[in-house]
């Protein structure tokens, strides 16, 4: 399997995590936000440390509807990708593409901790589950045939870019 199939090679996996944000950073965010249909009521806060994520992530006051969102865009895009492509040949898409993503994602996410003085692996794989979620959902678009402007497109453009979108969290997108 050839992870450069999946955009997997050319993704700056985690580099942007702790540095200020780029304007790239907050348009991606915002086009993100746009796609989940929250931009007008939602802050873009830039997130400084390792130690701060893990901060956010634990944080029981996160926003459900965010959640509530995508868990609904995935079931959509996996109906679609079915209905189009067959059970069977969307599963083991979705199965080869995953493959690929996770020894890709997870190595970034520990060699950025690494570089922090992150020492903590649980927070390593947490990071690393939320880019495979990312990637997954990315493959889900693409097999779907949905237009590059779907909210897991532009997720994923986050975590492309070197960004890690925590999760909204009291009225703000934390963006690591």
């Amino acid at each position: 399997m050839n992870p450069q199939l999946y955009g997997l090679s050319s993704a700056a996996w985690f580099s942007g995590c702790g540095l200020p944000l780029e304007a790239s950073d907050r348009r991606d965010a915002r086009d993100y936000l746009d796609a989940l249909g929250l931009h007008a009521r939602i802050a873009i806060e830039p997130v400084a440390s390792w130690e701060h994520a893990e901060r956010i992530i634990r944080n029981p006051n996160w926003d459900v509807s965010w959640w509530d969102r995508e868990e609904a865009e995935r079931r959509d895009l996996m109906r679609r990708c079915v209905a189009r492509l067959g059970e069977s040949a969307a599963l083991e898409s979705l199965s080869l593409a995953a493959g690929a993503e996770h020894e890709v994602i997870h190595g970034a996410a520990a060699v950025a901790a690494a570089r922090a003085g992150m020492a903590d692996q649980a927070l390593v794989r947490a990071a690393a589950g939320a880019a495979s979620m990312a990637a997954h959902g990315r493959s889900l678009a693409r097999l779907a045939g949905v237009p590059d402007t779907h909210v897991f497109v532009r997720k994923y453009a986050l975590f492309e870019g070197g960004r890690w979108p925590l999760g909204i969290v009291s009225g703000a997108l934390h963006l690591f």
